[in-house]
């Protein structure tokens, strides 16, 4: 997923202001498309390559590189209303300039009325001169929003994919900060450890520092490791993604209790204790890494929607490998761009030739990262007839061979690097870097 200003006019340029159907696809299928498949090729490389501390250090150094992540248990109690104000602005993101956006909302241009009233909906700017951090912890998976608005707004009137207020999801039991509310209370602008923006406030329980500070960095914690997990905390269910951390308790038993969110009539906190029942799909604690369990943490979305932003309950691009690598315990920044600044490794293509291109990318490791503009793949390593692959959350290709139509995808795949984007241009040649990680 890819968040800059000239992200809105990428997705104008490219065609969503038409919906064509799924002719054809790019998916590789059979037994390339396995995961059995690449774990046969990487029987060899099990290997746990970094030890919990090493992961800390490696992730301080993503963040540092990355610019888009925050450490909030370092942040202030105050920060001051003009600093409030200035976070609140930027996450509008493509929303920030004043003027009324040609988009729709959903099936009718967005009126200049509609327009005024959601951005004086965003309480800024801020005449106080020190603002109180809030302290809340999320309670189901919940939409982060560009806006303190529910209703999508879209480049198309036929489009129900791409909502352009849509800037991710977190899961519940996230500790988040809560700099702001809108002016009709029926938002939080809230920090997480990797974005900004709005969180219906009916998704929120608030609480004490003391108790946010167990959800945000618990001592003793499970790890979702299946791609998608319900889970109930007194008949209340709730969805998880891959990655979502859960504190818990271990008991003189020698079991474990997992600590869920819920909330009380007055919007506080209560944590509910539960049995943790651990398998495949449920970890105490990270999963080790290493190249393997990568690859075979990927193949747990094959097949999933793709979700922009989050929607659908599903993964676009760059949270389908940040959730892998959460699995682990490594912490990937939110937007491919972000993630590709972050890389603590990099490999530039730039100039060379489409095989010395190809030569690049067969001397990656299975795991690594290839980037180009908007777009993040895993590497999974050559096929038998040496076809390098990829897996990836694939929103739509064009294909300048056959028809220069666009073709939507949707979908968690398996593919190779010969697609093409709406200049005609193969994801070989467009790779602007490939990024690895120890």
């Amino acid at each position: 997923m890819f968040r800059q200003m000239a992200g809105m006019a990428m997705l104008l340029c490219l065609g969503f202001a038409t919906w064509p159907s799924a002719e054809a696809s790019i998916a590789a299928e059979g037994a390339v498309a396995s995961s059995s498949y690449w774990s046969l090729r990487q029987a060899h490389d099990d290997s746990v390559r970094l030890s919990p501390d090493a992961i800390q250090t490696l992730n301080r150094k993503i963040r540092e590189r990355s610019g888009s992540m925050h450490d909030l248990s370092s942040f202030p109690e105050y920060l001051t209303g003009q600093e409030v104000s200035r976070r609140i602005y930027a996450a509008m993101q493509d929303f920030w300039p004043a003027d009324r956006p040609d988009v729709y909302a959903p099936d009718h241009l967005l009126t200049q009325e509609a327009w005024e009233s959601v951005r004086a909906n965003c309480h800024a700017p801020i005449s106080e001169k020190d603002v109180t951090l809030r302290y809340a912890v999320t309670v189901k998976r919940s939409d982060i929003r560009l806006l303190p608005l529910a209703e999508g707004w879209y480049s198309s009137p036929n489009d129900i994919h791409y909502d352009l207020l849509q800037g991710t999801a977190v899961d519940p039991a996230q500790a988040v900060l809560v700099l702001r509310d809108s002016l009709d209370g029926n938002f939080q602008f809230v920090l997480t450890c990797d974005y900004a923006g709005w969180i219906d406030t009916s998704r929120l329980a608030f609480t004490d520092r003391a108790t946010w500070l167990n959800y945000l960095c618990p001592d003793d914690f499970a790890v979702v490791t299946d791609h998608k997990k319900n889970i109930s905390a007194n008949g209340c269910p709730a969805v998880y993604q891959m990655g979502a951390v859960i504190p818990c308790r271990d008991q003189p038993d020698g079991t474990a209790r997992l600590i869920l969110p819920l909330k009380d009539r007055d919007g506080r906190l209560i944590s509910y204790e539960t049995p943790a029942v651990f398998d495949e799909t449920l970890h105490h604690g990270y999963l080790p890494y290493s190249r393997q369990q990568t690859i075979h943490q990927a193949f747990r979305f094959l097949g999933d929607v793709y979700g922009w932003g989050g929607q659908d309950e599903s993964v676009d691009c760059s949270s389908f490998v940040q959730n892998v690598y959460k699995s682990m315990g490594i912490f990937l920044p939110r937007d491919a761009d972000q993630q590709e600044r972050a890389m603590p490794v990099k490999h530039d293509p730039e100039g060379m030739t489409t095989e010395e291109r190809y030569a690049m990318v067969r001397a990656s490791e299975p795991g690594d990262l290839l980037f180009k503009p908007g777009h993040v793949m895993m590497y999974l390593g050559t096929d038998d007839g040496g076809i390098p692959r990829v897996i990836h959350a694939a929103s739509s290709y064009f294909d300048y061979r056959i028809d220069r139509k666009k073709h939507y995808i949707r979908r968690v795949i398996v593919s190779d690097l010969t697609y093409q984007n709406g200049e005609g241009i193969s994801s070989i040649d467009g790779l602007s870097c490939i990024g690895s990680l120890p």
